[in-house]
């Protein structure tokens, strides 16, 4: 599923998301800023219209007009097994491939979050958690 639109519409985002309000407002104005020349294209029409008709708080924040183009930051999460998670990103633009994103993210190392990722990956690795498919 589409990350925004999961964002939206997947009413236990607001939970993994911790400071959902502040998360959205970014994305939003995010989309905003790298729709530029694609703004006819189909699928992202369908997208803005599906989270237009489902989504008070996009409707909200995509009235608003806010373009904002943020390559890297910090993402807040609560992850339901292992707690909270505080992961820095990057987004960075793939070449020959318009549109197209790699994020990555990772903890710093020794912090509590670099912790949990260990753990979360161990929990994993022995199969004691389920990983969702998207």
């Amino acid at each position: 599923m589409n990350t925004l639109r999961a964002a939206f519409l997947e009413p236990e985002m607001r939970t993994f998301y911790r400071g959902w309000n502040e998360m959205t407002a970014k994305a939003v104005a995010y989309l905003r800023s790298v729709i530029g020349a694609h703004v006819d294209d189909p699928r992202l029409v369908e997208l803005i219209g599906e989270l237009s008709v489902h989504s008070e708080r996009f409707r909200t924040l995509w009235a608003r007009q806010d373009v904002r183009l943020k390559t890297s930051g910090v993402s807040r999460l609560l992850h339901p097994q292992v707690g909270e998670l505080d992961l820095q990103y990057e987004k960075l633009a793939l070449p020959g491939a318009p549109g197209q994103m790699l994020i990555t993210y990772h903890a710093s190392p020794g912090s509590p979050s670099h912790e949990r990722l260990e753990l979360l990956a161990h929990l994993a690795f022995r199969g004691q958690i389920e990983v969702a498919a998207t």
